[in-house]
């Protein structure tokens, strides 16, 4: 009796070149990116369409609140559904924030923000067909706030966002499965703060999509200039710490091992691992 081979051959030993590569990470940066804006924006329309005027001239909280969880638990979905094949940046800013990180090399910087201003256009364009109402998604600054003020709002918090792609995503640890979900309270917490400002941009592609479906260009260039800055001085900041050798400072956080200290009368200190 023949004997048949149920040895598999393992995904991982099957090269791509580097061509391949990209076209198939870009690929998902263009489906996460989808997924994260038609979940988000969705939420925008929905949350305007279930307040009337005078409710969200009253109290918009419920509103911003709304809006900023369909952001976060948006992205953490789609960076969860993409980072296995791309990374999951789904953001021109993070791209950026890599490449001066030196961690992005260039041809795929290009291709990934090229697939990302399409993706976003793409969900922006079927949120315009799919919600009824005018579509309300786009960025702009708003009356009493400073284009200086939204510049510098816009800045910092691309540069948290970055910071925190690059410490917890990036630099691999025990939670960096996590990364994600902490990725997505952040832009959850970033929402919250500046929506009444600027609609909250902290990514370029998001903001061209929904300019371009919109027809509203208003401070269009301080939503590329702005999160380009921050994510600069985020990958800046980076490679400071990694100068530094951040990693020696506090080097038992990731171990399995819990190291105790014991103290003996006889030998002095002790250390104990248990």
């Amino acid at each position: 009796m023949s004997r048949v081979s149920t040895t598999k051959t393992s995904s991982a030993s099957f090269q791509h070149s580097f061509a391949a590569k990209v076209v198939i990470q870009s690929l998902a940066e263009f489906l996460g990116i989808f997924v994260f804006l038609f979940l988000s924006l969705g939420g925008v329309q929905s949350a305007l369409a279930t307040n009337s005027a005078d409710q969200l001239a009253l109290n918009p909280s419920l509103a911003f609140l709304q809006i900023s969880l369909c952001f976060g638990f948006g992205l953490a979905v789609a960076v969860f559904l993409t980072y296995r094949i791309s990374g999951g940046a789904l953001n021109p800013a993070v791209n950026f924030g890599l490449l001066v990180a030196g961690i992005m090399d260039p041809i795929t910087f290009v291709a990934y923000t090229i697939a990302q201003v399409a993706g976003a256009t793409a969900a922006c364009a079927v949120v315009d067909i799919t919600f009824p109402g005018d579509f309300k998604g786009a960025n702009q600054v708003f009356a009493g706030v400073a284009i200086e003020q939204a510049f510098l709002l816009e800045s910092i918090l691309t540069a948290g966002l970055v910071l925190t792609v690059l410490f917890l995503a990036v630099e691999k640890s025990k939670i960096t499965f996590f990364a994600p979900m902490l990725i997505g309270i952040y832009v959850f917490i970033a929402h919250l703060l500046s929506i009444p400002y600027t609609n909250t941009s902290i990514n370029p592609a998001r903001s061209f999509g929904a300019s371009y479906v919109s027809g509203n260009w208003d401070n269009w260039d301080i939503f590329w200039s702005a999160p380009m800055a921050g994510a600069a001085t985020a990958a800046l900041i980076y490679k400071f710490f990694k100068v530094l050798s951040y990693e020696s400072l506090n080097a038992d956080q990731d171990s399995d091992v819990a190291v105790v200290v014991v103290k003996t009368k006889t030998s002095g200190d002790k250390v104990k691992a248990n």
